[in-house]
């Protein structure tokens, strides 16, 4: 496990390349989502289905970050750097390696959890005199990356 406590500031790093957007303000709020899916049975007689575990969905995660000029030293890289986590990369033509796993540090909270960028929602706020952004504010929603199921005992050891 990483020491993530003794940073002042959120960020996302790319887990291998080791690309880094710092948070220049961390964000305010997290939504952390999971659902379960159920298969519904019918039985002729009873007043409701049973219910038959499916499987889980996705685990995602939404926040929203802004990249300012002075605090982030160029804002259209950090731009280009997070759309950039959306894309697959190809050699002739053919897919070399998906988009980018990504570490969410932010103290201890999702230590060691991998991620990868479904959705980058930037708005362009305030631009230089050479109309470069100065100013942006980013909705980031993660998927967390999982190789392997989860159980609930494995869950439960991690919020202690």
């Amino acid at each position: 496990m990483r020491d993530n406590a003794t940073e002042d500031s959120g960020a996302l790093v790319d887990s291998e390349t080791a690309d880094r957007i710092t948070f220049d303000l961390n964000p305010e709020t997290f939504e952390d989502s999971k659902s379960t899916e159920f298969a519904e049975i019918p039985i002729p007689g009873m007043s409701h289905p049973r219910l038959q575990f499916t499987n889980g969905s996705s685990r995602t995660l939404s926040f929203s970050i802004s990249l300012h000029y002075g605090a982030t030293d160029d804002v259209p890289k950090a731009i280009r750097t997070l759309q950039a986590w959306l894309y697959p990369e190809y050699e002739g033509g053919h897919l070399k390696k998906p988009p980018a796993k990504l570490l969410l540090i932010f103290g201890d909270t999702w230590p060691d959890e991998q991620w990868v960028l479904r959705n980058c929602e930037i708005t362009r706020d305030r631009f230089d005199s050479e109309l470069n952004c100065i100013l942006a504010y980013v909705n980031l929603e993660l998927v967390e990356y999982i190789d392997e199921s989860i159980d609930a005992k494995a869950v439960r050891r991690w919020q202690n």
